[in-house]
């Protein structure tokens, strides 16, 4: 049984390490992606000032950019805002469904538990399966 031990303990080591090094790896070259996409980022800016300097002075052109910038950076903040408040309007809708089933199931066994007991376990089982997978199919979108 020792050597089983040794064995698990090595595979299970082997893969952590094997894992550890994937996420080493990804995360150096995640990084080096985004110093890329930065750098490109910049010289689009820049180049996006020089093409508006040849209309505006170079200040000009350089607060226009700026202000889109600023324009854009809104409306993201907005767009998180409306999917923040969407997504917890959703969770409260859930949330009060499954308390209203749950009440509703607990209520009915209740009723049913104090006449017919034995009747009230199978019920019981029922009642939690077919919550079980109306809470499951739900979850997925």
């Amino acid at each position: 049984m020792g050597s089983l031990g040794a064995l698990l303990s090595a595979f299970v080591l082997t893969d952590i390490g094997a894992m550890i090094s994937r996420l080493k790896r990804n995360a150096a070259l995640s990084a080096l992606a985004g110093l890329l996409f930065l750098t490109g980022y910049i010289f689009a800016l820049v180049a996006g000032a020089i093409y508006l300097s040849r209309s505006f002075t170079p200040l000009q052109a350089v607060l226009i950019i700026a202000a889109a910038a600023v324009v854009l950076g809104l409306l993201v903040i907005a767009l998180m805002s409306f999917l923040r408040a969407r997504d917890e309007r959703r969770s409260r809708e859930r949330r009060r469904g499954s308390q209203a089933q749950t009440s509703l199931a607990l209520a009915t066994a209740l009723s049913v538990f104090q006449k017919r007991p034995l009747l009230a376990a199978g019920f019981a089982v029922g009642i939690g399966a077919v919550l079980g997978l109306t809470r499951k199919s739900r979850h997925r979108h």
